[in-house]
C-alpha cells in the first residue's frame, strides 16, 4: 500500500475528528451562552417588574399623602400603563398598614403608618376639669354603633371634672339637630341622633354622665394629636409652628395676629396668654371666608373672656410650667377670699386655697372655638365658668389638624424579594 495515501487519510481522520470536538465545544458553549442570554433576559423582566410594582407604591403613597387617608382609593394607579400593575391594594391592621404592588410575578409590600390626628370630642383635657355655668353641646358623632345612631363624645377627660354647687350648672349633650355646622362632611343632622347610652340628657352630678364623657387615665393629647412624646416639643414647635413670641408682639393677640398668614396658621404662644371679647373677635369669624387657626399657650396662664365666636383649636400646653400660687389673687378664683367658688354638686372635699392656685386657665363667659378645646395641662386646673353652645367642627379639625399626621412609610417594613 502506498504510504502516501495512508498518511492522508490519517490527516484525514485527526482533522475530522478535531473539528467533531470542536464542534462539540461550540455546542456546549452555545447552550450555556443561551442560558446566560435567557437569564439575563429573566432578570431584565425581573427588573422591569420590580421598578413597576415599586412605581405603583409611589403612586398609591403619594395619593395618600395627598388625601391625608389612608383609606382613600387609590385604584387610579392600575390605569396608568406605564406601570402595568396587575394589584395595588392598602390592607389595614390595628397598628399599620401594609401596601401590596404586584406586577407580574413580582410582589412589593411596604407597611404605612396607621398614625394620624385625633381629636375626638368637643373638649379634651389631662387637667382637671371644674365646671360652672350652662354647658349646651353638640357632640361629635365618633362613630355609628347602629343605623344613625352614633356613638356620641362631648368631653374626654383624664383624672377630675368638677361641676359646680347651684341650680344653673349643668352639661346637656344637644344632639344634632340645630347645629351650626355638621360635625362631619355629608353629616345629615336631621337624620341622625346620638345613641341613648351616649347622650347625656341634663348632667347636674357626675353620676348623670352617659357615654358621651368618658375618662381614660392613660389620656396623652399631646402624642395623639402630634404623633410623638411630649419631650419632643421642640421639634413639633419648630416643624409646624410659627413662634409667635419671635414677631414682636406685646399683647397676646397681637403675637397671634402678626403671626397668621394665609399658608401660616399654627401659632405658639410662650407664656402667659390673656385674651378678651375684642381680641377675640379680630380671630377668624365663624360666617368669615378665612381658614382656622390652630393657637398653642405654652408654659403660661390662660385666661379667655367674651361672647365671640371664632375658627379656631384652643390648645394648652404646660410641660415645666409650676404656677405662682398668686396668679388669681383678688379675683373670683382666689380661694382664700371666695371658698364658695369651688363647692361642687357632688360634695367633693376640696382645698379651695391650693386647689386655686393649681388653676392655670381661666375661661368665662360664652365664646367658643368651633375647633374646640385641649387642656394639656397634667395636674393642674382649668376653670370654666360658662354659658352657652359648644359644637364640634369636624371639617375645621381635620383641616388644622392634618399636618401633623401626614402618613409616612414604616421603615424596616420593605418586603420585595
Amino acid at each position: 500500500m502506498n504510504k502516501h495515501q495512508q498518511s492522508g487519510m490519517t490527516t484525514l481522520l485527526i482533522t475530522s475528528m478535531l473539528l467533531i470536538v470542536a464542534l462539540l465545544f461550540s455546542l456546549a458553549s452555545y447552550k450555556n451562552l443561551f442560558y446566560q442570554i435567557k437569564r439575563t433576559q429573566n432578570e431584565v423582566l425581573a427588573r422591569q417588574a420590580h421598578w413597576a410594582a415599586e412605581g405603583g407604591l409611589e403612586c398609591g403613597y403619594s395619593i395618600i399623602v395627598n388625601k391625608n387617608d389612608k383609606n382613600t382609593d387609590i385604584s387610579g394607579c392600575l390605569e396608568l400603563p406605564n406601570y402595568k400593575l396587575d394589584s395595588l391594594l392598602v390592607v389595614s391592621s390595628s397598628n399599620f398598614s401594609s401596601m401590596v404592588s404586584i406586577s407580574g410575578f413580582k410582589k412589593i409590600i411596604k407597611g404605612i403608618s396607621n398614625k394620624s390626628f385625633e381629636s375626638h370630642g368637643v373638649i379634651k383635657s389631662s387637667a382637671d376639669l371644674y365646671f360652672k355655668g350652662s354647658y349646651i353641646i353638640f357632640p361629635d358623632p365618633y362613630k355609628e354603633k347602629s343605623p344613625n345612631k352614633w356613638e356620641c363624645i362631648m368631653l374626654r377627660y383624664k383624672t377630675n371634672v368638677y361641676l359646680h354647687k347651684d341650680s344653673s350648672t349643668h352639661i346637656k349633650n344637644n344632639n344634632f339637630v340645630g347645629a351650626p355646622t355638621p360635625p362631619m362632611e355629608d353629616f345629615d343632622i336631621n337624620g341622625n341622633e346620638c345613641h341613648t347610652d351616649y347622650k347625656t340628657e341634663l348632667a347636674t352630678k357626675r353620676s348623670e354622665f352617659k357615654a358621651d364623657i368618658t375618662q381614660n387615665i392613660n389620656m396623652d393629647i399631646f402624642k395623639e394629636t402630634f404623633g410623638v412624646d411630649r419631650s419632643k416639643w421642640s421639634e413639633v414647635k419648630s416643624k409646624y409652628f410659627v413662634d409667635g413670641n419671635a414677631t414682636g408682639g406685646v399683647s397676646c393677640i397681637d403675637k397671634i395676629n402678626s403671626s397668621i398668614t394665609l399658608e401660616k396658621r399654627h401659632v405658639w404662644i410662650t407664656g402667659d396668654c390673656t385674651l378678651d371679647d375684642t381680641d377675640l373677635k379680630s380671630l377668624p369669624g365663624f360666617d368669615s371666608p378665612e381658614k382656622g387657626v390652630f393657637i398653642l399657650v405654652h408654659n403660661g396662664i390662660l385666661k379667655m373672656s367674651g361672647t365671640a365666636i371664632y375658627k379656631a383649636i384652643i390648645y394648652h400646653f404646660n410641660n415645666s410650667f409650676t404656677p405662682s400660687g398668686s396668679q388669681w389673687s383678688g379675683t373670683a378664683l382666689d380661694g382664700s377670699v371666695y371658698p364658695d367658688s369651688y363647692k361642687t354638686s357632688d360634695n367633693d372635699v376640696l382645698d379651695a386655697e391650693e386647689f386655686s392656685e393649681r388653676t392655670v386657665a381661666y375661661i368665662t363667659g360664652s365664646q367658643r372655638p368651633t375647633g374646640g378645646f385641649m387642656f394639656d395641662t397634667p395636674n393642674q386646673v382649668t376653670y370654666l365658668e360658662y354659658s352657652g353652645l359648644l359644637n364640634y367642627d369636624g371639617k375645621l379639625i381635620n383641616d388644622l389638624l392634618s399636618p401633623f399626621g401626614e402618613p409616612k412609610w414604616i421603615k424596616g417594613s420593605w418586603h420585595d424579594f
